[in-house]
């Protein structure tokens, strides 16, 4: 499949758009960023052997996304990766396959997302947060400064530290 670029898309010097990629209209992609490449996807064989797992899926970029330079994001292994309408992705920022992004979300420099993580709508992840894969993040939650988010993150809360944790609000 060939990709598709919608209107009024901005795209900068020396990006990388790979196959079975769909970016919507109104979008500003960074110099240096690469979408739709394979993931880190190995499997073992019966001998032990690494074997990359095939990436056949796709990278969907909703309208209004904002991506920073030398961004990377992987294409989905069965499906797509995702990247809702009016996220902004800073700049070296990592979403590995399979991820989803949800509206409006915030991923700042530095942050970088296992295999098959979720974020919610209207989520801050802040500079140098690491998802493990398979982590849900759910809306309006936001990912202080070096976090390291292990397991799912509620609604609506902050978490801060490694591993992450909740942060709770003192009342005097």
């Amino acid at each position: 499949m060939q990709s598709v670029i919608g209107d009024d898309t901005c795209i900068h010097a020396n990006v990388v758009i790979d196959n079975c990629v769909r970016i919507g209209k109104q979008c500003e992609i960074k110099s240096g960023a690469v979408i739709g490449q394979s993931g880190f996807g190995f499997e073992r064989d019966a001998d032990g052997m690494p074997l990359l797992f095939p990436h056949k899926g796709g990278v969907v970029v909703g309208d209004n996304v904002y991506i920073g330079a030398n961004t990377c994001i992987d294409r989905g292994t069965l499906g797509d990766t995702v990247v809702a309408s009016n996220a902004k992705i800073d700049n070296l920022v990592h979403i590995a396959h399979n991820c989803h992004i949800g509206e409006g979300a915030f991923v700042i420099a530095g942050a970088s997302l296992g295999g098959g993580t979720r974020v919610g709508r209207g989520c801050w992840l802040a500079p140098n947060v690491t998802i493990k894969e398979q982590t849900v993040i759910h809306d309006n939650a936001l990912i202080g400064l070096g976090a390291v988010v292990l397991k799912e993150v509620e609604p609506n809360v902050v978490m801060v530290g490694n591993p992450a944790r909740k942060l709770e609000r003192k009342v005097k």
